[in-house]
């Protein structure tokens, strides 16, 4: 189904009604995508555009015992994170090409997207 005005309206009120937290945000969206049969990056893009979305606070970086290189992420959350960064860049998300990526990729293309959002 097409976004109209009235729809992305709709979506935005269910939204704001939530009281959206960083820890709530993304279980609300899905549970929103689901309501109006949209995808939770769909919805999200039209939340960021909106300038209502709460962000998910990044979690803080480890390093594995003692040395200097990231913590192991595993590919579903690396590709997640990747989405997460182009929906709130504003940008549609194509999942065929993100799924595609290897996890280290979908971790530099989100590193890269959120230092050019900053």
């Amino acid at each position: 189904m097409a976004w109209d005005d009235d729809k992305k309206a709709a979506v935005v009120a269910a939204y704001e009604d939530s009281d959206p937290t960083p820890e709530t945000s993304m279980e609300i969206v899905k549970a929103i995508a689901e309501e109006y049969e949209e995808s939770p990056n769909g919805v999200r893009m039209i939340l960021t555009k909106a300038g209502v979305y709460v962000k998910k606070t990044p979690a803080a970086k480890s390093t594995s015992s003692g040395g200097t290189g990231t913590a192991r992420v595993s590919k579903a959350a690396a590709c997640e994170a990747l989405s997460a960064a182009l929906s709130d860049a504003g940008q549609e998300v194509d999942e065929d090409i993100v799924s595609k990526l290897t996890g280290k990729a979908a971790v530099y293309f989100t590193s890269v997207i959120t230092a050019l959002n900053k």
